[in-house]
């Protein structure tokens, strides 16, 4: 619950330059696990998810796109709440398994400095009682042309867990004109969409904010992504010049003229740092980012740090005393989020 009050800070610090930010949350946002153990493991973990919904309630959200963490604490619990939150939940494919209806709305339209922003939940399949998911690509191609209409950006917050690479894929082959994708349910931070579409892994923690500066010129053309691209060209820059072995004048093609294997290396290296540079030099639409570490050398939010405080006091009560054999090896009493972990 420590990054809540920093990113609080880090927010308010955006707004404080006259910036109207976007703030949105792919999903796997109130808990860490997508199984609780039930009694007082279950009751400190909704604590938890309560801290963080006050604390979004206060500091602002736009949308809310749940993971399969999210139901964690049940269906019921996570519509209860939804019912407090004052932020939008929404997916285009998550249904009660009864009828197969949407639980939440599928998308929501933000006005944004005169932009207008919609932004779609998705989620890959997941098992959790009284849950059903319907086909993704299905449900996203059923409202598309629905949001883009209404749209200059259109953002998608997808659920997808590593081994849904599939799914991934089948969204690049579609062919919609998705400006962003930021998906949770990957360990891993980073940008792989590239020339496809730009995609955001920021992690499953919140250990990180992610601040992306959206420069739109022509709804026509579609975004660049400025990070992917000066990436891949200090990528692939970085493998060809190894390849030289120390003589950075030396011809590739001459050096590897008898290695057939190697030269096809050499000719993918290039193509895509040719295609990245010519994105770049031909880029109108860009999208740029700034990773914020959510350290501790970032101040703490008074106000969100108050509602973190009082949810540690209400899980001390649930736990009780702590007897010293219940201390973890890094010094945490049970009810802290990182509670035997080893780090």
């Amino acid at each position: 619950m420590g990054g809540l009050a920093r990113k609080a800070t880090i927010l308010e610090q955006i707004k404080n330059e006259n910036i109207t930010p976007l703030v949105i949350d792919s999903g796997n946002l109130f808990f860490k696990k997508e199984k609780v153990e039930p009694g007082i493991t279950i009751e400190t973990a909704k604590v938890n998810a309560e801290v963080i919904m006050k604390s979004f309630n206060k500091m602002g959200c736009d949308a809310f796109s749940p993971g399969v963490k999210d139901f964690a604490g049940g269906k019921d619990y996570l519509l209860r709440l939804e019912r407090k939150s004052n932020f939008p939940f929404i997916s285009s494919n998550i249904a009660h398994s009864s009828n197969n209806k949407l639980i939440f709305d599928p998308y929501t339209i933000k006005n944004i400095n005169g932009y207008e922003i919609g932004i779609i939940g998705l989620s890959s399949n997941f098992e959790s009682e009284g849950v059903s998911i319907l086909d993704p690509i299905s449900s996203l191609n059923s409202i598309f042309n629905e949001v883009y209409n209404k749209s200059d950006v259109v953002i998608l917050l997808l659920h997808a867990e590593t081994k849904d690479e599939q799914l991934l894929n089948q969204i690049y082959n579609s062919n919609l004109p998705i400006d962003l994708i930021l998906r949770s349910g990957a360990r891993t931070r980073s940008s792989d969409g590239g020339s496809k579409i730009p995609t955001y892994i920021a992690g499953d923690r919140g250990k990180m904010l992610y601040k992306f500066e959206l420069n739109l010129v022509d709804k026509e053309n579609s975004f660049i992504d400025i990070p992917w691209c000066n990436n891949t060209i200090d990528r692939m820059n970085e493998r060809l010049n190894k390849m030289k072995k120390g003589n950075l004048e030396a011809d590739l093609f001459d050096l590897y003229k008898n290695d057939p294997t190697t030269l096809n290396r050499i000719n993918n290296y290039m193509n895509q740092l040719e295609k990245a540079n010519q994105l770049l030099e031909n880029a109108i639409n860009t999208i740029s980012l700034t990773k914020i570490e959510l350290s501790k050398t970032i101040f703490d939010k008074p106000d969100i740090l108050k509602i973190v405080d009082v949810g540690k006091l209400k899980i001390k009560d649930l736990i009780g005393p702590i007897l010293p054999s219940q201390i973890d090896s890094e010094g945490r009493a049970p009810g802290d989020p990182h509670y035997g972990h080893g780090h």
